[in-house]
């Protein structure tokens, strides 16, 4: 996996500068398919095969995948992002929780997995915990539409309570 490469700290300030909602996506996607490819042929046709299973709905066989693929690459934080996406699907919120927190622990800057984070904490009504993913998330994408004033709401909500 290509985390740390020139490449991807590039985008990272571009990603911190850009303004327009379509530029900020756009950036987005190709940190994302950046940290999708490794140096490895054959674990990057197992990640295509878990993606494929993921975009049919087939949850169980993708998370059955990832963790296949795991098993060869555990630096690889995309891996984890993609099984913990599969485990929320299917409801599964402790197993993709451990997964987006092993994310973060190996890519800090994973904006995907932050902002996962605090979807699974909004569902599971833990406020502190999303505002704190937030917040994280302002640091990456400061101008990602909606998320200032979300977190201004949230804020407001919490010091009401």
């Amino acid at each position: 996996m290509k985390e740390n490469t020139a490449e991807v700290d590039n985008l990272f300030i571009q990603l911190k500068d850009a303004t327009d909602k379509d530029t900020i996506l756009d950036i987005e996607n190709s940190i994302l398919q950046l940290w999708q490819k490794t140096d490895d042929p054959f674990l990057n046709d197992i990640i295509a095969l878990g993606v494929e299973q993921m975009s049919n709905e087939r949850y169980k066989d993708a998370i059955a995948t990832f963790s296949h693929a795991l098993i060869f690459n555990q630096k690889c934080a995309e891996i984890f992002n993609k099984r913990a996406i599969s485990y929320y699907m299917r409801g599964e919120f402790n197993n993709a929780i451990k997964d987006l927190k092993k994310v973060l622990e190996l890519e800090p800057r994973h904006f995907a997995a932050m902002s996962g984070l605090s979807t699974i904490y909004k569902e599971l009504k833990l406020e502190k915990h999303t505002l704190a993913m937030l917040h994280r998330l302002l640091l990456i994408v400061p101008n990602k539409e909606g998320l200032t004033s979300q977190a201004r709401s949230l804020r407001k909500k919490i010091k009401s309570n």
